[in-house]
């Protein structure tokens, strides 16, 4: 990064911010959920379907806006996305009839695809690969700690003040990253972008290539195991370590931690270990991080597993990212917007197959199963191991 102009660095904190928001409206409405349910005078199973209005058009447009990216511009894709995304969710803050709320979540969600993605092909065309996986891990830093901080948040608003509150919040908090975008697109004439070759043309070019497919398949099972198993840590420090919800949320903040620290180390140990290396690694630590807290079941081991569970995956899936960057340069937003709906894809199957284990069988068959899983998913990485990166090229 440090042979990037300074223009590409501020950049890189304002659209972090954009996604650190994204994450949190999408994270901080589970635990508001009872007392949102109360105040729509609904029920909280009917509540819950605000998440799903979110998630399903969150992950499906992904496609849709790797396409928009190549033909508008992916600055200009991001700034319309993200103007959107703050006027939906202030919407949410202010409507008080639930049939209104879901369909508002509705378009936040189709919105909000459109960022981070988008923000991703956008780093492939502003850095060199040497470059790139320290730029896309402190977006990433920024996504993973608003999903962990959302939930902190939302909690303590749930607690103290009202859901709408939150949602006003997070829409208004757009609107210094909305004037940092056009403060820098204006200084630096950012182009139009130009499609060089036809959608269909793009799609065949990556689906003939088997190092797509390589890709693509590493983050679905990274999205099956790790989001699966995420998903129910904080499940099981309720019901194996009794610890309150609040609780839980601050130490789920721990995660964070270890991923924002993961971001300013990885350039550091690539140079140790070599890039193709470096999934292999990263999903050892994550490993590292279920086996702890599976063998140590305590509020230590919880935390401990967290903070390691931090670092394996900004190591593991910034590399990835940064090779889902570089398989296709000319066509870099569908390449990344493919990639995004392949993990998406993983992280929503994942907790279905993890919550059948723990429901059956209870939280210790369910961590010693997603540990077994892990390995599974580590020794995949060490596909990567065979060749050098060679991305395609139209």
């Amino acid at each position: 990064m440090e042979s990037k102009s300074s223009s590409n660095k501020y950049m890189l904190w304002a659209l972090g911010l954009g996604g650190f928001l994204v994450n949190a409206d999408n994270r901080a409405i589970a635990p508001m959920l009872p007392a949102m349910a109360a105040s729509l005078h609904t029920t909280a199973s009917s509540a819950a379907l605000l998440v799903t209005a979110y998630s399903i058009p969150y992950g499906v447009f992904q496609l849709v806006y790797g396409p928009i990216a190549e033909k508008i511009g992916k600055i200009n894709t991001i700034l319309v996305a993200l103007c959107l995304f703050a006027l939906g969710t202030v919407l949410c803050g202010i409507v008080h009839v639930f049939s209104w709320l879901l369909v508002l979540r509705i378009l936040t969600g189709l919105f909000a695809a459109g960022i981070l993605p988008t923000t991703l092909a956008q780093i492939g065309d502003w850095f060199e690969l040497a470059e790139r996986p320290r730029a896309i891990a402190h977006i990433m830093s920024f996504s993973t700690t608003g999903q962990a901080m959302g939930i902190v948040i939302g909690g303590l608003v749930a607690q103290f003040f009202s859901y709408r509150i939150l949602f006003l919040l997070l829409g208004l908090a757009c609107i210094p990253t909305l004037f940092a975008i056009l403060r820098e697109r204006r200084r630096e004439s950012i182009p139009k972008a130009k499609e060089a070759t036809p959608l269909f043309q793009r799609y065949i070019s990556l689906f003939k290539n088997k190092r797509s497919w390589q890709i693509y398949g590493l983050v679905l099972c990274e999205g099956l195991v790790f989001y699966g198993g995420f998903t129910f840590l904080g499940v099981y420090g309720v019901a194996t370590l009794h610890l309150s919800y609040f609780v839980i949320g601050l130490l789920t903040a721990t995660y964070s931690v270890g991923a924002f620290v993961g971001s300013k180390t990885i350039i550091t140990v690539l140079r140790i270990i070599g890039t193709r290396r470096m999934p292999v690694f990263g999903s050892g630590l994550m490993t590292l991080g279920f086996a702890l807290i599976w063998g140590w079941q305590s509020v230590i081991g919880l935390t401990i597993g967290f903070i390691i569970l931090g670092f394996g995956y900004s190591y593991c899936h910034s590399t990835l990212q940064t090779f889902a960057t570089d398989l296709l340069p000319n066509g870099r937003a569908t390449a990344v917007s493919i990639f995004a709906f392949s993990l998406f894809l993983g992280s929503g199957l994942g907790p279905v197959f993890l919550g059948k284990i723990f429901d059956d069988y209870g939280s210790s068959i369910m961590l010693g199963t997603l540990t077994i899983s892990t390995i599974v998913f580590s020794c995949l990485c060490m596909t990567l191991l065979k060749r050098k990166p060679q991305p395609k090229t139209l």
